[in-house]
């Protein structure tokens, strides 16, 4: 047996202590976090996710290609009906610049439609499986025939293209949660877009300037449920849509709610259940009710747009 100077002996005791000492501190500190990993695991799997990632995508980049071909096709037919009015219908009586902004429009409209197309096929889709009816019921817009004269055409005009312009803004949510998916759709709804703003200006300075109707070429202030057909006052959210300084959107729903009866009920995208009440019925006549603006005419074929001397000279585009 080998035996040790004491001063050695405590040496190797004070190193021994001092070795445990680490250790246990060491081992103290393993348990703490073997013993936190539950708690951790639950808190990943289990607690709330923020909110700009559990919103889930209403509709896919593909079915909102579909969706809003649906409604360019739509707008497409629309103008094309105004531009045969206007040669020998209802519209014969309009105004020059008023014919002019039809051709213009359509001719966007059109081509509208071809963008749309090839965006909609590069994803996969078959732009040729979206259809609307032969002869849509254009006059559930007012419940009255928009070509029979100039008044009415404008008036759903500025309908049909405030809407198209809303129902843009209404899917950005979907395409941008899309991520790379919704890259090509959203690129071609972004260029439609301002288009289609462009014109809702346009069909409303149309309206001010050759009607003297009470209203501005934009969607104004306290603007009254005959003339903004979607939504404009959204509850919980930050931005004033019902201002001068912002422009609202339309949700699906909404939309559906009002293009659905020119559809005939046989619309290419699926009819689902209201989220919110639409704010105005598309059925009543629509003319707005101020003291400085003249009533809509009556249901005939006479002209109603007075031909002015202060008609704008600049070709239509450059108008708005």
């Amino acid at each position: 047996m080998i035996t040790y100077p004491l001063t050695l002996r405590m040496k190797l005791k004070i190193i021994f202590d001092n070795f445990k000492n680490v250790a246990d501190t060491a081992l103290f500190s393993l348990k703490i976090c073997f013993a936190f990993i539950p708690f951790l695991c639950g808190f990943l799997f289990f607690s709330p996710i923020p909110s700009a990632y559990a919103q889930s995508s209403v509709l896919s980049p593909r079915q909102v290609a579909e969706y809003a071909l649906t409604l360019e096709k739509l707008e497409a037919d629309f103008y094309q009906r105004a531009a045969m009015a206007a040669m020998n219908g209802g519209l014969a009586s309009a105004p020059q610049i008023a014919k002019d902004a039809i051709a213009s429009y359509g001719e966007d409209e059109a081509n509208h439609v071809t963008d749309l197309s090839a965006a909609l096929r590069s994803i996969g889709g078959d732009p040729e499986a979206i259809k609307i009816p032969t002869n849509p019921n254009y006059s559930a817009i007012l419940g009255r025939d928009p070509f029979a004269n100039p008044r009415d055409f404008l008036l759903a005009g500025q309908y049909v293209e405030d809407l198209g312009v809303a129902a843009y803004k209404g899917q950005v949510q979907n395409l941008l949660a899309a991520g790379d998916a919704g890259k090509p759709v959203l690129a071609a709804a972004l260029a439609i877009h301002s288009v289609e703003a462009r014109h809702a200006a346009g069909i409303r300075f149309l309206r001010e300037t050759l009607l003297g109707e009470s209203v501005r070429p934009w969607i104004s202030t306290n603007a009254s449920n005959r003339e903004v057909i979607y939504n404009e006052n959204r509850q919980g959210s930050p931005i004033p849509f019902n201002q001068d300084a912002f422009d609202g959107y339309a949700t699906k729903d909404e939309v559906l709610a009002l293009v659905t009866p020119i559809l005939n009920l046989t619309s290419s995208f699926p009819v689902q259940p209201m989220e919110e009440t639409a704010p105005a019925n598309t059925n009543e006549p629509s003319a707005p009710t101020t003291t400085n603006e003249p009533s809509a005419p009556a249901n005939t074929n006479e002209p109603s747009a007075p031909t002015t001397t202060n008609e704008p000279s600049a070709p239509v585009r450059a108008l708005w």
